[in-house]
């Protein structure tokens, strides 16, 4: 008989309280510093917190992965009750949240780390995947293999408002060849193989923008989208311009949740506010 499996993310998944109750999800919280103080991503900082010390005085936060140690003891707080873990880490491209997890998995036993090749909602549907196949009752080690398959579906792109908090967080270097907010660009921001890069650049009001986003994601994939989950991901977007938006994509396409989440910290941190992502997984 299989152990029991604990499905664990890194914050930056940015799971709502509802969908880490409803999958039995744990998170482990990134560092935010902010105006020379250290703060616990989701735990004692919010992403208001950033706006206003960004609006008052033009401060910029910065993040740092999770300490090896906070991985020992939170991976530890499993294994000890027999537990098997699987945790879904954010890209090893852009952080080094991985490397110190697998540095901390290695002093344990049954630990299985997931380089996401992903941030955001990326992760969340990957840990969504994961909890399916732990409750159908797959081990530890067949659903950490079927992961790192399918990560490569997994359609990661977001619009920028302003360029501000991407380009001087220094997480997409391809921004330094046209700089910050020159002639009202909105570039539209893609991962591929973990890595992030400038994409189409759209010009406008985001209302209109994040419509074309939308549509250009649709076509681009084609009839290859996998319609089980989606998430609409946003920073401080308004609520009705979010309900827009969930409403014009479930006009195209009937997928069977399509959950409008609000990006946490360590997102936040990096993209600034007004930021608006689609992502999904391709068949």
């Amino acid at each position: 008989m299989s152990k029991p499996v604990v499905i664990t993310v890194d914050s930056p998944a940015d799971f709502s309280e509802e969908l880490r109750k409803r999958y039995g999800i744990s998170v482990i919280p990134l560092i935010v510093n902010l105006d020379g103080k250290s703060y616990k991503d989701g735990v004692d900082i919010v992403p208001e917190d950033i706006f206003r010390a960004y609006n008052e005085s033009k401060i910029l936060p910065k993040t740092s992965a999770v300490p090896i140690p906070s991985y020992v003891d939170f991976f530890s707080s499993f294994t000890q009750k027999g537990m098997d873990v699987i945790h879904i880490s954010l890209s090893s491209q852009i952080s080094s949240t991985y490397q110190n997890a697998v540095i901390a998995a290695s002093e344990l036993e049954n630990v299985y780390i997931v380089d996401s090749l992903s941030l955001c909602s990326g992760m969340a549907l990957l840990a969504i995947r994961a909890c399916q196949m732990r409750d159908s009752g797959l081990d530890a080690e067949a659903i950490a293999k079927n992961l790192l398959e399918v990560r490569s579906r997994i359609k990661v792109t977001f619009i920028i408002d302003k360029l501000d908090f991407l380009y001087k967080g220094g997480r997409c270097s391809a921004l330094a060849s046209f700089g910050a907010n020159i002639l009202g660009i909105k570039p539209c921001i893609k991962m591929e193989d973990g890595v992030l890069d400038v994409g189409k650049k759209y010009r406008g009001k985001m209302e209109q923008v994040r419509l074309q986003y939308i549509q250009d994601e649709l076509e681009s994939a084609g009839g290859d989208i996998d319609l089980e989950c989606a998430f609409l991901v946003h920073t401080g977007v308004d609520e009705g311009e979010m309900k827009k938006a969930h409403k014009y994509v479930m006009s195209r396409l009937k997928f069977k949740e399509l959950h409008t989440v609000q990006a946490g910290c360590t997102i936040t941190t990096h993209c600034g506010q007004n930021c608006f992502a689609f992502m999904y997984m391709t068949k």
